[in-house]
């Protein structure tokens, strides 16, 4: 592992950029709040140039994912060589203990000390995760159009279900123009999502082993990409459970309590949905998961408690095939 000397906290907005270095001793050593901007960059790479022996292979740079906002930082830095770590704001917080105040200088300050701290835990950008997120862009794009066309339907139907026939009409006329455009986008965003997939050779094998799980559709799986960077964010499978929102929890504290397990509100909801609709594909399809469906429910388990566990089988069999690199092979037969 790189021995670093100076450790970089950058708190990321909209506008401006909150800066705290600190050397490997956790001494503070630059304080400075900059635009997020190009020029913003070019005003804090001279400052850091100040700093007694300082070079970009021996500075680590820690920011929160922040999507969008990040990218100016990128831009800048990572073609010039900087290390540059994106981690999660929820993590960063937690892992932190109890803080008190919020202010962006003080962020800063944290974000720094988080690097320091959990150093071996980092993950540096690379070049793929810039693919990647712009396919995360993309797919975003791709969910807004899609609900603004569901938004047109679902009225269209609520006027049906009503037997309000003048107001379906003038609705039908009125959207029928903005319906066709949405649709027409959105192949237009999803051509250009499998585009990039394509042009990776580690996204679209990765894509096609995690397609190749029972149940698991090109939805789930491009989702699973984006929210596991890629499964650099996550190799175990535990983990990536109970950050989906799929693995159980037990509820109980000395003698009186004793509540059945269940899973965390803490989860990536968009996700879980994902895994949900693929664990009822999978029940719907011949094989062993849709046998161990019936099973259990016969057994008198709760349907939903059962479709949880098969989420969670699926959360395992994902993580599976990406660490054998072979896709998934059926070996069950009832």
């Amino acid at each position: 592992m790189t021995t670093y000397n100076y450790f970089i906290g950058i708190d990321i907005g909209k506008k401006t950029n909150a800066v705290c270095v600190f050397d490997a001793l956790e001494n503070r050593k630059l304080e400075l709040s900059i635009p997020n901007t190009k020029a913003g960059m070019e005003a804090l790479l001279k400052q850091l140039n100040k700093l007694p022996d300082f070079e970009l292979e021996t500075t680590l740079f820690c920011m929160e994912h922040t999507g969008i906002y990040c990218q100016p930082m990128i831009n800048f830095f990572y073609p010039i060589g900087a290390n540059l770590w994106l981690q999660s704001a929820v993590h960063i917080k937690h892992s932190l203990g109890l803080t008190r105040g919020k202010t962006d200088k003080a962020d800063a300050r944290l974000i720094a000390k988080y690097c320091i701290r959990h150093q071996r835990d980092q993950r540096l950008f690379k070049l793929t995760d810039k693919v990647l997120a712009t396919v995360r862009q993309l797919a975003q794009q791709r969910e807004r159009l899609m609900e603004m066309a569901k938004a047109f339907t679902d009225l269209s139907q609520d006027y049906q279900a009503m037997g309000l026939l003048a107001e379906l009409k003038l609705h039908q006329q009125t959207s029928e123009v903005a319906l066709v455009a949405l649709q027409k986008q959105i192949k237009l965003v999803e051509a250009q999502i499998e585009g990039h997939i394509k042009a990776s050779p580690e996204l679209k094998s990765n894509m096609d082993l995690l397609m190749s799980i029972p149940g698991v559709g090109r939805q789930t799986a491009l989702f699973m990409l984006i929210f596991t960077s890629n499964f650099t964010r996550f190799t175990d499978a535990k983990k990536l459970a109970s950050y989906a929102g799929v693995a159980p929890f037990a509820y109980e504290s000395g003698s009186s309590v004793r509540g059945r397990t269940k899973v965390s509100r803490m989860a990536n909801t968009k996700l879980k949905h994902l895994l949900h609709m693929a664990a009822l594909a999978a029940v719907k399809a011949k094989g062993e998961l849709r046998d161990y469906f019936e099973r259990k429910v016969a057994a008198g388990k709760r349907k939903m408690s059962v479709y949880n566990a098969i989420r969670n089988k699926l959360v395992h069999r994902m993580v599976s095939v990406m660490e054998r690199r072979t896709a998934y092979m059926a070996i069950y037969e009832k």
